[in-house]
Parts: C-alpha cells; structure tokens; sequence
C-alpha cells in the first residue's frame, strides 16, 4: 500500500470526527455546580509555569498543575494566577493551592469564542485566581526548570536592546510568548490575516534546525552526530516555548526528514505529516476544533499537494502572457540593450513571485472554509500582504535571534524595527482600503464538505476538454457554494449581551441593530456583538437605533464605531431620539460627536415617523422622507417620545418602535417607564387597532415590575415576550410581578439569562419559530415553554 501513514490518518481523523460528533461532551470539563467563585484546594503536579500581565498591566506568575482531582478524560490541569507575592514552585513540584475558582464559559450567541472547548482541547478544566501555596514538596524537573530560566533570561535580552513594542512581539514569535503582546497589535495581525507568523512553527524549524545541521555537516563529522545533535537542539527549544499543535507538527516531520537518510529511506513529506497528525489527535481528539492544529496542517497540505497541481494548471494559462508582459516592459525600459542576463534576473524574480502568489491561493483554497469557521469574515487582501510579509520572515528570525545571541550589535535590532514597523504600515493600509474584509458569515458542515469535493474534483480530474478553464469555474464555483447564504424573509435576534439590550434585525439584506450594550459584560461589542454580526456574515448596518443614553444600551454601539474606525463593520446611519436639548446628556453627546468623526449620517425619531426595510418591491420610505433601499415592506412606526420630549431621566424618553410585516407585528420598548410609558399608553388607546394584539413584545427595562403594567399588556396581548436580562444579575430582573402579569396574558415568554441568544423567524404567510442558543427549536406557529437550565447548557454544547 502506498504512503499507509497516510491512509491510517485519514481513517482516524474520521473515526475521532465521528466520535466527537456523537459524544464531544464526554471530552469537554463539566465544572459540578457551585464550583464557580468558590473557593478551592488542589493538589497536584505543577506541569508548567509561565508569567501574564494583568488587566491593571501587573506582571503575574502563572503556573499550570496537573491535579490528582477527577476532571476529566483528556483534561487534567489548573491554571492559577497566583496572589501577588506568593511563593513561585519549581516545574515538577507537587503542591497545595488554594484560590478563587473561575470557570471557562461556553458561547452564549452563535459567534461568540468558546472558552471551555479552547482550554479543554489545552487540557486545562477550570482558573483559580489569588491562588496561594499551602504546601509544596520541593522537588523539581531540573531540564525543565532549566529551559524555563533560559527563556525568561532570553526574553530579558529582547527587552535590553529592543523597544518596548517590538520585544513583545518577538517574544511571540521566537519564544512562544504572547502575553506581553498589545492587543490593538494582535487584532490588527488577525484583521490582515497574518496572525499566523506570531505562531513557533515549521519556518522557524527549519531555519534554526536546518542550519545546525549543515553546519555539522560540512565539519565533516559522523551522520549520527550531525543528525542527533539538531534534534536534540529542536525538542529543547520545542519544550522552551511550549509545544503548540505546529511547532509538534514542524519538529515532528524535521525529526524524520532527518532520521530518513539514516536508516536508508526516502523522506515523504505527507507520511511525515501523517504521523504528527496521528500523534497529536490520539494524545487529545479535541484538536480537531482548535485552529492552530487546522491552519498548521492545511497549510502543508496546501504546499504538497495542492500547489504542485494549481501551478501546473495555471502556468499556460498565465505565464506566457506575465513573460510577453515583461517583455514590453524591458524593451521600453532599455529599448537599444541586449542584456540577457539582466532580462534573466528580472524574469527570475518574476518567477519568484509568481510562484509565491500560487503558494498563496493554495494556502487559500485549503484554508479558507477553515478561516469561516473560526472568524466568518474574510481579508480579501491577505494573499498580497502575505506574499510581501512571508519572504521577510526568514530574515525577521534571523535578526530576532542575533539579537538573543548578541544584542549589543545594533544592526539586528534595527532591522527587526524597521521590519516590524514595515508589518504594522502594511497591515493599516490594508485595512484602510474599501472592501478589504468579506463578511461571509457561518458555513453549514454540508457546504464545507461540497466546498472541498468540488476543490478535489477540480485538482484532480484530468478527462476534460478545455480542463484548465473547467477547472478554474469548478473552483470559483466552489466558493459561491460556501458563501451563499439565503436571507431571511425576517430575523429578529436578541442578542445576549447580559445586563443590557442589543436587538438585531434582518431582513432581506438589510439589518438594523436596536440599542447594544451591558453593565455586567466587559466589550460587549468586541466579545458578542460584533462575533454575532461576523457569524451572520453582516459587514454594514443600515441603521443602528439608540433607545436612550443609558451605558447597557450604548456601550457595545460605541465599539462597533471603534471597530469601524479600524475597518471593522459599517454603520450606515445612526437614529436617536428627538428630545428636548435640556434632556440629552453626556452619552447623548458622545455618540452624536462619535457619528461625526466617523461620517455617519444622524437622524432623530419621534412619534408619528416612520421607516421601512426589506426585499424586493417599490421604493420605501425613511425618517423625513430618506429611502433605505428597494424591498418589501417591514414598516416601523415610533410611538415614543414625542418630540422635543422633556424628561429627568434617560429611560422616559426610550424609542419604542412598532413593527409590521404582513400579520406579524413587534413593540420594542428600551426601558421605557414613568411618563414614556404613560405616553405610550396614550397612543395605543388611540391607536389600538393599528398597534394591539402584537405578536412579539420586548419587554422594557429588562423585566423590572416597575415597567410594562397590567393596562400596557391587556393593551397589546404580546403572544411572545423577549426578556434581555444578565445570568443572576443584582436587579433581580426579570422580577416575579412582570412574570406573573405575563403568565396572566399567556405570553410566552423567552429570557436571554436563561436561554442565552434568542432567535425569532417569522416564515412564509406568517408562521413563527423560535429558538434559542442554549435551548430547543420551536416548530413554526408553535411556541411551547423554554426547558429548564441544566437541558439548555447540554444543548449549546451539542451546538
């Protein structure tokens, strides 16, 4: 049998898949109840130790045990962060910890980063902060304490003699150390797609370890010499910086490039690749959800098996006319000279390119469902930053470890400046260009799959005239199949932003955010918001809507502008409430001043005025007359506040939006209370054919029994009521008078503390289904009762 490595691969890979598919809970920690901020002893093994910057930018010691408690199949350790001035135990110490336990989370909305599978898959079950030792044995692994004092020693050369900026990131890159990396630095690497070159892998192998061993080698000593010592040196500066899922892979397949000639076989890089993969997932099946593992080995995939085809495939249709071009160009520039070595250079660096940019679009073509399935967003431009950023990084590692080795010199750290700020400016400029980042949004597991058969077919069918053009339309058939999405006739969301409001709304392609903020959850924008609209694949808001100034409605809106600021997703327009002057406070400003800097139209609301969104259909209209776009109706119309509205506090004067589509009909409330309310309820008295009897109410003011009264109610007869609340939040909301009078009208009511993001679909000719992230999905028109809390946290993980 040919290569049976990798064929033995591919039958586990599938078997693990499969597994994981049906039993993925029995590998993720389960944390029993109550464990959460209690405070917890453990005992155990210290299996690593590292040092992290706090929130407040302290320094902290870190250390990682493997705990003698029952946690888990494939997890068996604690991260604790310990108390400031407590004793630092040495690697392979048994201690007696005592700390405050914090464990991972799972995603509340779809998008959002799953903690507890990330650390489950790093075989870590749970933190302990102000973590002390209570007792400790005092033995050690001397290697490994070794190896630890080396890199923080080395890591103090980089601060010495580089600024303060680029020694965190080279930190990263040649140690493993990520922790004293800006984040602004870490987004901007991702938001470019080069986040990749922060990760110890096969470049950095290759460089250090191959270079040792041609250097042995043309000392002219024995082969088991020359061979032994650069895997010795590899597996040590592996087990420095961390072994990661790629440097394992990278020092895996080294170790047998260079074992092969010894005992007298051919090296095959994907029988080397096949044993790293084999190794890596029977020692944790979980890295089969962890992007590293993903992107590292698709990437080689990519360059030893993809690329040879593409390049084959490309080169006549591409390269003779790159060769006429250049041509032209030479016999413009120097139309008299016979220069053909000149000619050759120039057409060699071409070739140079040219082969980096097929690498590239390989490198693409196998990753990119990869990208969608952890980011859902695409930078378009990536493959030409890469092709600038990749060739430099031979030299970046070369300098960053003459730097290591002697930093008094001045030229490597000043090409290591120069190099990274040459990064920094590619990546700014490219996030700055229109376009740069395509919002695709979630790819279902059928489309990946027919993404990569059709990706297969088009490599390897050969019996078909005109092929290399079928091939190319095969390909770029492919990505339409993984990034179509049908939109929705309606979508309403109530994202869970905790002790806040954020409701998403979709039609068609167009979405309008209403309010986005928590008082509970840090960067509600950056950790839920912006994660939800990536997953939905939605780059622009035709409009964001402020209910009021309150921080839980505004905080994750004024992300969302910092976001766009950097490239991040659109806001076409921005509504506020029209209200008397007097009664627009400091967050009123701001986000009016924040509109401003960003060119982003402003428009007040009132009662009476309306807008429209939607599909196909006559032109609609919008506040004062402005059109949206052509689509169907979905008309909303502002019950409150009237205009130029004088209220003492914010919450009075909340939008309330009323929204018809076809039978359906929808009241968003903000926190409307005291005389909002009173106004409110004016207007329905008035108005009670046109705005009652609504199928959907987001309840005001997230369930507080001072809110929506038993006259609002027998006014609107909601069938279905959204409650945006935080998880045991010290409001009490959603409190036990609203539930009740709810329970009176026989609403059915869904809480985003209880069932985390709420989905509302309205179907053809009306029919409703509601699900939730942590609960079952209702069949159309039927709305039972959500299921209690332990059958909803299973549900998300089987999600």
């Amino acid at each position: 049998m040919k290569r049976p490595l990798v064929v033995a691969s591919l039958m586990i890979t599938a078997i693990v898949f499969i597994y994981l598919k049906l039993s993925l809970n029995t590998l993720i920690y389960e944390p029993p109840e109550g464990l959460d901020g209690s405070a917890h002893e453990s005992t155990g093994i210290v299996a690593d130790k590292g040092l992290k910057v706090s929130r407040d930018g302290e320094i902290i010691n870190v250390i990682y045990i493997k705990s003698q408690e029952e946690l888990g199949k494939r997890v068996d350790q604690i991260e604790c962060y310990l108390d400031e001035g407590a004793i630092v135990p040495y690697i392979g110490e048994k201690v007696l910890v005592n700390g405050k336990v914090s464990v991972f989370s799972i995603p509340r909305n779809p998008g959002e980063f799953d903690s507890r599978l990330y650390y489950s898959t790093q075989k870590i079950a749970y933190r302990m902060y102000n973590t002390e030792v209570l007792g400790r044995n005092g033995q050690r692994d001397v290697l490994r304490n070794a190896l630890w004092g080396a890199k923080y020693r080395l890591e103090g050369v980089l601060d010495k003699y580089l600024e303060e900026g680029d020694a965190a990131i080279m930190k990263a890159m040649l140690l493993g150390d990520r922790a004293f990396m800006d984040e602004e630095i870490k987004e901007l690497y991702k938001d470019s797609g080069i986040i990749h070159i922060l990760a110890v892998s096969g470049l950095h192998i290759s460089i250090m370890g191959v270079g040792i061993y041609n250097a042995l080698k043309k000392l002219k000593l024995k082969p088991f010499v020359y061979t032994l010592v650069p895997l010795v040196v590899m597996y040590l500066y592996g087990e420095m910086c961390g072994i990661s899922s790629s440097s394992f892979r990278a020092i895996c397949m080294f170790s047998i490039r260079l074992l092969a000639p010894l005992v007298g076989r051919t090296y095959d890089i994907l029988s080397g690749l096949a044993l790293a993969e084999i190794l890596l997932i029977l020692d944790q099946p979980l890295y089969i959800y962890n992007s590293g593992f993903l992107f590292s080995f698709g990437a080689v995939v990519a360059i030893a098996v993809v690329r040879p085809r593409l390049e084959k495939m490309l080169y006549g249709l591409t390269w003779p006319k790159l060769e006429e071009m250049l041509d032209g160009l030479l016999s413009f520039i120097r139309p008299t000279e016979g220069d053909r070595t000149g000619k050759q250079r120039e057409s060699g660096v071409l070739r140079t390119a040219y082969a980096g940019a097929v690498s590239g679009i390989s490198v693409v073509l196998v990753t990119f469902p990869v990208y969608l399935g952890f980011y859902y967003k695409y930078p378009i431009y990536s493959l030409i930053t890469n092709i600038i950023v990749i060739p430099l990084m031979g030299v970046l590692i070369v300098s960053g470890g003459l730097c290591l080795a002697a930093g008094w010199l001045a030229l490597p750290g000043v090409l290591v400046h120069y190099i990274l700020f040459l990064y920094r400016s590619i990546c700014a400029l490219q996030n700055s260009l229109p376009g740069n980042t395509l919002y695709i949004g979630h790819a279902e597991g059928f489309r990946v799959v027919l993404y990569y058969l059709i990706i297969a077919g088009a490599l390897f069918t050969s019996k078909l005239r005109h092929r290399d053009v079928v091939r190319i339309l095969m390909i770029a058939s492919a990505f339409v199949v993984i990034s179509f999405h049908p939109d929705p006739e309606l979508k309403i969301t109530a994202i869970d932003v905790g002790q806040g409001d954020g409701i998403l709304i979709s039609a068609g392609k167009s979405d309008i955010l209403i309010d986005g903020g928590s008082s509970d959850k840090k960067k509600v924008g950056k950790y839920s918001i912006i994660p939800y609209l990536c997953y939905e694949g939605i780059g622009e808001l035709d409009a964001v809507i402020v209910s009021h100034e309150d921080s839980d409605h505004i905080s994750g809106i004024l992300e969302i502008m910092d976001s766009m600021e950097k490239g991040g997703i659109r806001i076409k327009k921005l509504i506020l409430p029209e209200i008397f002057a007097g009664s627009a406070k400091d967050n009123y400003h701001k986000l009016e001043k924040r509109a401003k800097e960003l060119k982003i139209p402003v428009d007040y609301m009132s009662t009476g005025e309306t807008m429209a969104i939607g599909g196909k259909g006559p032109e609609n209209t919008s506040i004062r007359g402005r059109g949206f776009n052509k689509r169907p109706r979905i008309e909303f119309t502002c019950l409150n506040p009237y205009k130029n509205m004088a209220t003492e506090g914010a919450n009075a004067y909340s939008t309330v939006l009323h929204m018809r589509y076809g039978s359906f009909t929808a009241l968003f409330t903000g926190d409307v209370e005291k005389e909002g309310e009173e106004h409110l309820k004016e207007v329905l008295r008035a108005n009670r054919e046109k705005y009652g009897d609504i199928t959907l109410l987001k309840v005001a003011h997230h369930g507080s029994a001072y809110t929506t009264d038993e006259e609002l109610l027998k006014l609107l007869h909601p069938k279905i009521a959204l409650i945006s609340c935080g998880v045991d939040n010290s409001y009490g909301h959603p409190h036990a008078e609203l539930l009740e009078r709810l329970e009176k009208e026989k609403s059915l009511v869904y809480r985003t503390d209880e069932l985390g993001g709420v989905f509302v679909t309205v179907l053809d000719r009306g029919e409703v289904r509601v699900s939730s992230m942590l609960g079952e999905r209702s069949e159309p028109g039927d709305h039972s009762a959500p299921r209690g809390r332990a059958e909803n946290k299973k549900q998300a993980r089987r999600q």
